[in-house]
């Protein structure tokens, strides 16, 4: 009777199977937090391209005012005449449509 007493009750295997819980428990965490820093710098990447790409959007849409101001018709009138440009306007008298032979293109030419 003091022969059982003296036995240990659990089997080795059990704590070797506590061990390899406890390891794959501990290895999982690791490879979550991993992931979720691989994640998280993934996340700032894409911000970051979208605010690259906002800003391009936004210095086309700059270029594009500026194109704008720069073929505006009175304007550059404007500014020619506060250069003291020595271009004169081109009035419709002055147009003479030409038909180029087969084509059929109509093309306009000036007359001196």
């Amino acid at each position: 009777m003091n022969r059982l007493r003296s036995e240990p009750k659990t089997h080795v295997s059990v704590f070797i199977t506590l061990l390899l819980a406890a390891l794959v428990m501990v290895c999982g965490g690791v490879m979550h937090a991993v992931y979720k820093n691989k994640q998280v710098r993934t996340d700032r990447l894409i911000d970051q391209a979208e605010k690259r790409i906002e800003a391009t959007r936004t210095k086309i849409a700059m270029v594009e005012v500026r194109m704008d101001g720069l073929l505006d018709r009175y304007e550059m009138k404007e500014r020619l005449a506060h250069s003291g440009s020595s271009l004169l306007p081109v009035t419709p008298e002055y147009v003479e449509e030409v038909v180029p032979g087969a084509t059929g293109q109509r093309v306009a030419a000036i007359r001196e």
